[in-house]
């Protein structure tokens, strides 16, 4: 249902109930005046009569017939008239009067069946006449229908006349809507230019902001995946060349040599293996979340990542606690996934005989942990800090260290940005580079 047709119905609907509950209510009071002003006609023509017969200087002890020769009287078919001698004798009367004793009746107003027809009656005693006039019921309300119909009429023709004009002047409001319609249908795909609606009114501004804010992100994120290929392109160029290289070396080379040249491609793979890992480790953090990948407990991720670590190098980690364990919304392999590159990089570039302090201080009125890695390598500047994160992206001590794709820390701040976290690269005062990421923490404390 479009939303014209829509906001039609619901004001139409709704004006169709109110105007119905005025008109019920209108027509009811109207109803009820004209019967007063029914029965007032009633009143004013026993009254009339009445007049005319103290005029006439009639006296009513005559007898009828010389009585109905100087009064004649005539009414319609649903009107009726008679003129009685309080003794009982009928003196006068229409011809549509039906045949019922009057006289039995009380004065004033009352409602008699007659002959199979309801009849209002109005009867008044004056100068010794009992004056009785009336009329049926059907025919007084065939003329009150007729007058409410034709006062209903003017409501049913602004109610229908409102619904077109509201069909008309809703069309008119939602033009912009198609114009955006147009503009968006006819755009082509590579176009991330801003939406631009003329005339645009205040209630589709906030929507143009919001896509074109949505767009301009599209163009980052586009841009993004372009820089990201072409990095991904130039980094596996390189262990491919010496792949091949190697081969080729292979081929011209005696036993030795080619053993040496073969151990060189091996490397190439391994290091093509490690980059497409990674890659494909940065594309799980954007990826569903699987269940069965709770984590209830950090420690436990903690501990599970450090005794990964070979035990020639274990030796130099160091685990300290702050606070009571607890579970997390980030999954556990993403956990571990992010504290294990940290860990990496800690021991790749940091000397033998140095320390790596992890730490994990859990903050549960703030509902947050702070898993911290600290290592005593070469550091970074801060030029080089801020350029920390971007995908392939490796400084000096990287690009020594051929084993890098650049990836690490870039997987990292993507599981830490997903699940509002953060990561902090920050130097460390007695030398050397801290990596903290701050993780969310679930409601519930672990006991």
């Amino acid at each position: 249902m479009s939303l014209r047709l829509r906001a039609v119905l619901i004001t139409g609907i709704a004006l169709m109930v109110l105007w119905a509950t005025a008109a019920a209510w209108m027509m009811q009071g109207m109803r009820a005046n004209l019967d007063r002003t029914l029965d007032g006609r009633l009143a004013m023509s026993a009254r009339m009569v009445a007049g005319l017969l103290e005029g006439a200087a009639l006296d009513p002890t005559a007898s009828p017939v010389n009585f109905t020769e100087a009064v004649r009287i005539s009414g319609k078919e649903g009107i009726a008239c008679e003129i009685r001698a309080l003794r009982g004798e009928v003196l006068a009367s229409t011809g549509s009067v039906p045949s019922s004793d009057f006289a039995t009746l009380p004065t004033g107003y009352s409602t008699r069946e007659m002959q199979g027809k309801q009849w209002r009656i109005y009867i008044l005693h004056d100068n010794g006449y009992q004056i009785t006039t009336a009329d049926r019921i059907d025919e007084r309300n065939v003329l009150i229908n007729d007058l409410l119909g034709a006062a209903g009429v003017p409501f049913l023709i602004a109610f229908l006349g409102g619904l077109a004009a509201l069909w008309i002047g809703i069309g008119r409001g939602l033009a912009p809507l198609e114009t955006l319609r147009e503009q968006l249908r006819a755009r082509k795909t590579d176009d991330i230019t801003p939406v631009v609606v003329d005339r645009s009114p205040t209630e589709l501004r906030p929507v143009l902001d919001a896509m074109n804010g949505l767009l301009g992100r599209l163009a980052q994120a586009l841009a993004s995946q372009r820089a990201f290929t072409d990095a991904a392109a130039h980094e596996l160029r390189t262990p491919l060349t010496v792949i091949d290289t190697h081969l080729q070396v292979v081929r011209l080379s005696d036993k030795e040599e080619a053993q040496a040249s073969l151990a060189g491609a091996e490397e190439g793979v391994r290091r093509l293996r490690r980059i497409l890992d990674q890659m494909m480790t940065l594309a799980r953090t954007e990826a569903v979340i699987s269940k069965g990948d709770e984590c209830t407990s950090v420690l436990e991720a903690v501990h599970g990542v450090l005794n990964q670590v070979s035990e020639a190098k274990r030796s130099r980690l160091t685990l300290s606690v702050a606070g009571a364990d607890t579970g997390t919304p980030m999954p556990r392999s993403m956990l571990e996934t992010a504290l294990r590159n940290l860990v990496n990089n800690a021991l790749r570039y940091s000397p033998d005989c140095t320390t790596i302090e992890v730490t994990a201080s859990f903050d549960h009125s703030a509902q947050r942990c702070v898993l911290s890695v600290a290592d005593q390598g070469p550091g970074l500047s801060p030029e080089q800090v801020s350029q920390m994160g971007r995908r392939f992206w490796r400084g000096d001590q990287g690009r020594g260290h051929q084993d890098g794709a650049g990836l690490g820390i870039s997987i990292v701040r993507a599981i830490a940005a997903r699940f509002g976290g953060t990561l902090d690269l920050k130097p460390r005062a007695e030398g050397g580079l801290i990596a903290e990421i701050m993780i969310p923490l679930s409601a519930a404390t672990k006991t």
